[in-house]
């Protein structure tokens, strides 16, 4: 097949439809009548003609009424109030979960770095009171010991001296 032999056409062909009046002839509704008869309305139909339409009864054209609305009781304020409260108290308690969500993280480094802080507090705590039993008892040796001694001397007649000496010795025990 030679493709250079087919030649397309210089401009596309486009279908644009012509409206179609669809005239009903009168003859053919058995309710419609090109002549006034009596007790007949006069209409008009889409293509301009003018036919008599035979009907029993009219009925208005025009929206059709609303019911009447019930009476109800009156809103009571505290339900007005929490109706008024609901979205604000829904949208802080979205805005603070969302807010926990993002530093959630940061909280649980916070916690983690503040427990251990704790433990090396008691750990530290621990230590030193150890330390401190410890050199008491060798310092003491567990109790204390206390000595006083005292020393009198007397002169009296004719070139007479006395001297008395006394001991004591105290030991407490914790």
């Amino acid at each position: 097949m030679d493709v250079t032999t087919r030649t397309a056409p210089a401009e596309p062909v486009l279908y644009r439809p012509e409206p179609v009046e669809t005239a009903i002839p009168a003859t053919t509704l058995p309710y419609l009548s090109p002549v006034p008869i009596p007790g007949a309305v006069e209409a008009v139909t889409p293509n301009g003609a003018r036919v008599w339409l035979l009907v029993s009864k009219i009925e208005p054209t025009g929206p059709a009424a609303a019911p009447a609305a019930p009476q109800s009781a009156p809103v009571p304020t505290w339900a007005k109030t929490t109706a008024l409260l609901a979205l604000s108290l829904s949208g802080s308690s979205v805005l603070g979960a969302y807010a926990l969500g993002l530093f959630a993280e940061g909280l649980a480094a916070l916690i983690a770095s503040l427990i251990l802080l704790a433990k090396f507090a008691f750990v530290l705590a621990l230590v030193l009171g150890l330390l401190v039993v410890v050199v008491k008892r060798r310092a003491g040796g567990g109790g204390a010991t206390a000595e006083a001694t005292s020393t009198a001397t007397a002169r009296g007649f004719l070139m007479a001296k006395a001297t008395a000496t006394a001991t004591a010795t105290a030991i407490a025990k914790k």
